[in-house]
């Protein structure tokens, strides 16, 4: 006689998805209904489990290492790169949402670009976006590419760039990996003598935006900084 409690037991999970109700339960439930869809014929529960135990959250799991994640029982190369491919998907998309944006008139919209540009990076990167007069975008540069937690890049590197572009306006964006858009003394020393060069050249550093869990402005919120000189 059947087991009735696994006797579809994915198709209720499909059903209980697509109706809405998966969405306030835990890590290990929406990881097993995505285990299910690419290990057919067998119990995933207990590799969800595993997999929850081992990295704390789906967002860990879907950052592994793949050749980490085929260590485990359960885990082959398909698996494995299918796991790694929601990051990237994820990462994709959010870089997508910038692809028709040809301007940044308000902070809310540097924000949400920046945001989308660096939300899903794992290590710390600096960007610069170049900017006419009009706050029109000429070009998006990555200046550096860090560790997970910290990153350097040269003054005098970025204004070469600026100037190369042509640009009017420069608005400069980095991420904190562990989610926290808090400046550090660095960010806002950095920040300052960056101004300052900039203006030597005539061209104005709009914005400095960290991207965490959310954004942090240093250009808007520094009492170093002129409101009015700074604002997008």
């Amino acid at each position: 006689m059947p087991d009735l409690k696994k006797e579809g037991h994915r198709e209720r999970m499909r059903t209980s998805y697509l109706s809405g109700a998966y969405e306030h339960l835990p890590d290990y439930n929406l990881l097993e209904l995505f285990l299910s869809l690419i290990i057919p014929q067998k119990d995933v529960k207990p590799l969800s489990y595993e997999l929850i135990n081992k990295y704390k959250t789906v967002d860990g799991v879907i950052h592994a290492d793949p050749k980490d994640l085929m260590k485990i029982k359960g885990i082959g190369e398909c698996t494995a790169v299918a796991i790694k491919l929601v990051a990237d998907l994820n990462k994709r998309a959010l870089l997508n949402r910038n692809q028709n944006v040809v301007a940044l008139n308000t902070i809310t919209q540097a924000d949400e670009y920046c945001m989308n540009l660096l939300g899903a990076e794992r290590v710390e990167k600096i960007a610069m976006v170049t900017l006419r007069s009009d706050k029109a975008l000429i070009n998006v540069h990555t200046l550096s590419i860090g560790t997970i937690n910290s990153s350097a890049v040269n003054i005098r590197k970025i204004v070469g760039i600026a100037i190369e572009d042509g640009a009017s306006a420069v608005i400069i964006t980095h991420n904190h990996p562990d989610g926290d858009a808090y400046p550090s003394i660095n960010d806002i020393n950095f920040t300052i003598e960056l101004n300052a060069v900039l203006k030597k050249v005539k061209i104005v550093l709009l914005e400095h935006i960290i991207v965490g869990k959310d954004c942090f402005n240093i250009t808007r919120d520094h009492p170093s900084f002129s409101v009015d000189e700074n604002k997008t």
